[in-house]
């Protein structure tokens, strides 16, 4: 490759031509996003049952699920949440379980189920689980807001604004949420039903085989042949009353007779508003795959053809745009490249004092990028966060195998070799030496292919970008730098050295003593760094807050959030009473951006922003005292005021759980009692705040409430000729609620049904009990003849994880993280539990056990491939320590730079420790094969070939680690806090190791390599002698 690169210069210059074209192209038709497109080997199952209780639930749904879903292969956990109506269970599956399959033998499992068993009025979906850092979130978020009614609202995004988006190209979903659904209520009315005789359920039987489209065969008429179709579908509220009930022979009765029929919106269940206005949202997802950027520019220009339709008085507002992310961190990478391009070609300017070998190596950066580019395009890749990262970091190093090539080429022709000689001879003597440096490089990255769960999700896009940098940056140093090399280093006359009697520069002729030095006393250089890693270690351990994902360290928005809860049976509009009072102290607040409702039956919650210019003031705090002193003029409800962000004491304000800990058992009442036994105890702790024994539960759930339970009495209903599933449907139709999900199409809209009593929104348990039902036989009969009413206390919800109950235990801890993390490992480690309970930590943004594990496994055999790689290359079992000792000499750095900019250790410094093991090694690995050279070429005895050897090697070794340290500062500067993006801690690792491996590695390295070979020789003298 480099004798045809020489002789070939115009073809290697119409490659890349090409190539960069391609890359150009490339980098327009990549999708950009804001996060990879993912789904990890979990599923979700949804199922819901209107009215049910948890328990209920938990009975008749979860369990029964959780049973189908436990049959299915590959399944390693399962956790479910029961509640109220609805119920969430999340299937974990191995990482090599074949998840279409899975998918559709879970969904066969759960069709069989709803065939046998599935309660009436219940449904099961399944849908694909993605983690929560990566939940596939809309990419745009409207609020539709104006002088119209919530029904009326929802209905223009409907009719109008959902159909015209979702022609977009690029657009997956448009999806209208809040409002209220459009549905046919029929009341019936007790004396007309109880003078025909007719029951609730043959009302809802009659509106059932109303809708009814079939094909009943075909009519012949002469050589035609006709299909004769059945429509029985009404077109209007007015068809519904004209429904049939039931037809005797003296009369007909129909639904008008008995009930009134309206087509209306059903009961209010929740409130949403924004600034105290009624609004619906709107959701926009894009297609996997496409261009994020490029989506929302198309929705947003079809909006203002849209928004020109609009009602009077209403208007948009754009609460959430994804792109805007993606377009800062784009431009801010941008700027971040081009200072880093700059300072990297200073420094070629500087070390290689000439204007064309510095031109040659900065023009391998753009090549390099645009070959991995064109790889990312052709594997299928988007450039979103996290290829953006591993992009950014191999900026650094695309450089290094140019700068040494065209140094070990620029070297040669300074001592008055050809031009010729001196690129092939240059480029060929490094050739070794090179592909070792990039291949362990390259080798600590493949462990990254058997990551699991979301660590593969986050980590195997970054080292796939930084890997296919490091492929095109190889590439280009064994083609681009000899064809250009021939072009632009002028032809000198043999003999013409152009370093002969120059004086060496400073740097070198200060190495040659510090060298020189150091091989005198081998041991006393060797113990230097020995000593600095166990201080450095020691004040990393003491000092750095470590164990942490970067996300889980606080946000940098202000707000407040107001909730509001009530006692168990409130009425809805009770509770929008007390939320419209601190809705008008807002109004009152000039200082107040925007506030968002969102109202329960007993809860509430208000979500308060602030402009931006004073978000960091205090401002908001002042607001949110007063607030807090407005909460106190209420009795009977319960007011929390919250403040989140930087004004509120670094991000925490309030409650905010810093620490979780998880009992897990069989039965619910013991896991209750540990559970309440941690709190407790940590409640004796000065330092621990705000203990919630159930932290599980969301802001408007409570831990229990009451419900009333209906016990059939099996033998009266017998008596009066009822069958059980008669009874259930008049109880359903005599009390308020949702309870079915019937449907019926009127014209061409599908529209839900319910059928109910007249009277049911108020109906008391007197006159629940006295309500009058209908028997088969036309007799009328009390409920409370046939049923006992039993109040009773019950979960308003059931947590489980692999069908063991879970309850978790949630506190702040005021004081520094790692006595914190002390705390609570001592808490759990102390307390005892009965056989088949456990408690743990639970998940959160720390670490977990598992992924610490991976993380260890994954090191361990990066450096294990990095030993057998150089052992390769030497031949030699020992040679490779010369290497690998480099790493904790790095580490050195590592910890220093930790504890100087007060940054977290977290879970992305730990991967950047792995791929900083592959880069570090390089230099050594360049030292000690050119010693070896030195050694076998020239015949040079082992002090000098080191001294002369290392002496050599610092100017591409000073270079490669300046632009590399220099390429990843850009990163890191100018950010927010140390903690501000994902990559600092990763750019924080590779800039102290490489500071400190490399300022070691020509001081120590040559002494450990003196050291060995000293030994070796020694042996074989020994040897020798004995013989």
């Amino acid at each position: 490759m480099i004798k045809t690169s020489y002789r070939r210069p115009v073809a290697i210059a119409m490659v890349y031509i090409s190539v960069a074209l391609l890359g150009l192209r490339a980098w327009q038709d990549i999708p950009i996003e804001r996060h990879p497109d993912v789904s990890l080997p979990q599923l979700n199952i949804n199922a819901t049952w209107p009215g049910a209780s948890p328990e209920t639930m938990e009975a008749f749904l979860t369990s029964p699920v959780e049973a189908s879903v436990q049959l299915v292969g590959g399944v390693e956990r399962i956790v479910s949440q029961s509640s109220e109506g609805s119920a969430s269970i999340t299937a974990e599956f191995t990482r090599d379980t074949d998840m279409d399959f899975a998918r559709l033998d879970l969904s066969e499992r759960l069709r069989a189920f709803e065939e046998t068993d599935l309660p009436p009025g219940a449904r099961v979906t399944v849908r694909d689980y993605v983690p929560v850092e990566y939940r596939r979130t809309s990419l745009l978020q409207y609020t539709f807001t104006g002088a119209l009614t919530l029904g009326a609202l929802r209905e223009h995004l409907d009719e109008v604004v959902v159909p015209e988006l979702s022609r977009v190209e690029g657009v997956a979903v448009v999806q209208a949420s809040g409002g209220r659904e459009r549905i046919l209520e029929v009341e019936i009315n007790k004396e007309s039903a109880a003078s025909l005789g007719v029951s609730a359920g043959e009302v809802r039987n009659a509106l059932s085989r109303l809708d009814l489209r079939g094909v009943a065969g075909a009519v012949r008429e002469g050589d035609n042949e006709w299909t004769v179709t059945i429509h029985n579908r009404p077109a209007s509220a007015q068809d519904v009353r004209n429904a049939i009930v039931r037809n005797d022979s003296d009369k007909v009765v129909r639904v008008s007779n008995v009930a009134t029929v309206r087509d209306t919106w059903e009961d209010v269940t929740s409130y949403y508003r924004i600034n105290s206005r009624p609004a619906v949202s709107m959701s926009v997802v894009k297609e996997a795959g496409a261009n994020a950027v490029r989506v929302v520019d198309a929705v947003k220009e079809r909006m203002e053809v849209v928004e020109a339709r609009n009602p009077p008085n209403t208007r948009f507002i754009l609460d959430r745009d994804g792109s805007e992310l993606i377009r800062k961190e784009m431009s801010d990478m941008r700027s971040r490249v081009f200072v880093a391009a700059m300072v990297i070609f200073a420094v070629l300017l500087i070390f290689l004092r000439s204007v064309r070998p510095a031109v040659m190596v900065f023009a391998t950066i753009a090549f390099s990028v645009l070959i991995a580019l064109n790889f990312i395009y052709f594997a299928g890749y988007t450039l979103n966060q996290l290829t953006l990262v591993g992009l950014a970091m191999g900026f650094g190093l695309v450089v290094d195998n140019s700068i040494v090539v065209l140094e070990n080429i620029y070297r040669r022709w300074q001592q008055g070799k050809s031009r010729e000689d001196a690129t092939l001879r240059g480029a060929s003597n490094v050739v070794l030496p090179i592909i070792a440096a990039t291949g362990t490089n390259l080798i600590v990255l493949v462990p990254f292919v058997y990551l699991q769960d979301e660590l593969r999700l986050y980590y195997l896009p970054l080292a796939i970008a930084v890997g296919l940098s490091l492929v095109g940056s190889l590439l280009v140093a064994f083609s681009f730098i000899p064809a250009l090399a021939g072009k632009l280093l002028p032809e000198l006359q043999q003999g013409d050295a152009r370093l002969a009697g120059a004086r060496p520069p400073l740097y070198e002729r200060f190495y040659r003593s510090l060298v020189t030095g150091t091989l005198r006393w081998p041991w006393l250089t060797l113990s230097v760094p020995i000593a600095a890693l166990i201080a450095s270690g020691y004040i990393f351990n003491k000092e750095v807050d470590r164990g942490f994902r970067w996300g889980g360290l606080g946000g940098s928005d202000t707000y407040i959030n107001i909730s509001i809860s009530l006692p168990d049976g409130t009425d809805i509009e009770r509770t929008e009473e007390f939320t419209r009072f601190f809705e008008n102290r807002l109004r009152a607040m000039p200082q107040v951006r925007r506030f968002v409702t969102n109202v329960q039956p007993t809860s509430s919650r208000i979500h308060v922003t602030f402009p931006k210019e004073i978000e960091n003031t205090q401002i908001p705090v002042g607001i949110k005292d007063q607030l807090f002193a407005y909460s106190l003029q209420f009795s009977g409800v319960d007011v929390r005021v919250t403040g989140y962000g930087p004004s509120f004491y670094g991000g925490s304000g309030g409650y905010s759980p810093q620490y979780h800990i998880q009992v897990l058992g069989y039965e619910y009442l013991k896991v209750k009692e540990i559970a309440e036994g941690v709190g407790s105890r940590l409640e004796r702790l000065s330092r621990v705040r705000d203990v919630n024994t159930n932290a599980a539960l969301s802001w408007r759930d409570r831990e229990r409430a009451t419900e009333f339970g209906v016990v059939i009495r099996r033998d009266a209903v017998a008596s009066y000729d009822l069958t059980v599933e008669q009874l259930i449907g008049e109880v359903q139709a005599a009390v308020r609620g949702q309870t079915s999900n019937d449907q019926i199409k009127i014209g061409g809209d599908e529209i839900r049904f319910q059928v109910k009593v007249e009277g049911n929104r108020e109906i008391d348990l007197v006159e629940f009990t006295e309500r009058l039902i209908t028997t088969s036989t036309g007799e009328p009969v009390r409920l409370g003849n046939l049923v006992d009413i039993e109040p009773r206390d019950v979960l308003s919800a059931i947590h489980r994880e692999d069908q063991q109950y879970e309850r978790s235990v949630g506190y702040e801890f005021r004081g520094p993280p790692k006595l914190g993390n002390t705390t609570q490992e001592t808490t759990i480690r102390t307390t005892a539990t009965p056989p088949g309970y456990q408690v743990r930590e639970r998940e959160s943004f720390r670490i977990t056990r598992d992924e610490q594990t991976q993380i260890y496994l994954v090191l361990g055999a990066s450096i294990i491939l990095v030993y057998m790689l150089t052992a390769a290359l030497f031949e030699s079992l020992l040679l490779p320590l010369c290497v690998l000792l480099t790493v904790p000499m790095a580490l050195i750095g590592v910890f220093m730079i930790f504890f100087y900019t007060d940054a977290t250790f977290t879970r992305e410094a730990y991967f950047g420790v792995i791929i900083m093991g592959g880069i570090v090694v390089n230099n050594a690995i360049l030292l000690v094969d050119h010693i070896n050279r030195l050694r076998w070429e020239e015949k040079l005895a082992l002090k000098a070939a080191v001294v002369r050897g290392t002496v050599e090697r610092v100017r591409p070794i000073l270079m490669t680690t300046t632009t590399t340290i220099l390429g990843l500062l850009p990163l890191v500067l100018f950010t927010e806090t140390v903690n501000a993006t994902i990559w600092n801690a990763l750019a924080f690792v590779l800039i102290g190791g490489l500071a400190s491996s490399s300022m070691l590695v020509l001081t120590v390295t040559p002494a450990i390599y003196f050291l060995i070979e000293k030994t070796r020789a020694a042996r074989a003298e020994v040897a020798a002698a004995a013989a």
